[in-house]
Parts: structure tokens; C-alpha cells; sequence
């Protein structure tokens, strides 16, 4: 295997361990999220003006951001496995996956900073479109194109 699948491997595990630290401070800050939420939404703010966040974060119209992050990253997990062992085994296919599932992560990160997240969720957005980038250079160098021909 050469050392660009290698690499590629490795920013495939740390974009997961990035995506469970995300979904994890879904939760920590899950306050902080339904509020920067809340900010775009009149209705949200009419419910936070007379009731707080108690009454918001129990109101029908705030969506589940815990359980979405968590089954997102469970889903995202399962994917990046399959994936990772259908490209050590040489399937060209698992590239054009993998490339395209770094095109919608980067794509979910600017919404995330785009939509004004609590400060550490737009870090670790911007630190996984970074690490998409590097996803997808180390799947299309030559030395995995060749390695992916071979197979």
C-alpha cells in the first residue's frame, strides 16, 4: 500500500474522531446550540422571551440536535469504515465515494459556520474542511491512482 492511501487512512480516522468530538459537544453545548438556532427563527424568540430556555428547549419546533448529531456520526462512522476497507483492498470506487462524502462534509461544515454554531463547534467545522481538503488530495496522487489500477 503506498503511503498516500496510508495517509489518506490516517485523515479518514481523524475526521472521524473529529465527527464524534462534534457530536459530543452537540450535547455538552446543546443550550448554546438551540439559542444560536433560535436566533433566525421568530417564533423561537417569542417562546425564549417568555418562557427561557426551558420552555424553548421543550418546545415542538426546536429540532433534536443531539440525537441528529449522534446518529449522523454513527451513520458517518459505519460509512468511513466500509469505505476504508474497500479501498485497501483496491476498489477505485471507494475513492469516488469517499471524495464525494468529503464534497458533503465540506459542504455541512460552511452551513455550520455559516449559521454562527457556538465557537468551538465553527472551530472544529473549520478544522474538518481542512481535513477534507487533505482527504482528497491524498486519494487522487498518482501513487494511489496506481495502487488503485493495480488492484
Amino acid at each position: 500500500m503506498p503511503a498516500s492511501v496510508a495517509h489518506a487512512l490516517r485523515v479518514l480516522v481523524a475526521i472521524v474522531l473529529l465527527s464524534a468530538a462534534t457530536a459530543l459537544l452537540t450535547w455538552v453545548q446543546r443550550d448554546e446550540v438551540i439559542l444560536s438556532w433560535a436566533k433566525g427563527n421568530p417564533s423561537a424568540q417569542e417562546i425564549l422571551a417568555s418562557g427561557g430556555i426551558e420552555a424553548l428547549r421543550d418546545s415542538a419546533i426546536v429540532p433534536k440536535f443531539v440525537p441528529l448529531a449522534v446518529v449522523s456520526f454513527v451513520v458517518f462512522l459505519l460509512l468511513a469504515v466500509v469505505l476504508a476497507a474497500f479501498l485497501v483492498d483496491g476498489h477505485g470506487w471507494s475513492r469516488l465515494v469517499l471524495t464525494l462524502m468529503a464534497v458533503f462534509g465540506v459542504l455541512v461544515a460552511a452551513l455550520g459556520l455559516l449559521n454562527h454554531l457556538p465557537v468551538l463547534l465553527e472551530v472544529l467545522s473549520a478544522v474538518s474542511m481542512v481535513l477534507y481538503a487533505a482527504l482528497v488530495f491524498f486519494l487522487w496522487r498518482k501513487d494511489t491512482s496506481a495502487y488503485l489500477r493495480a488492484h
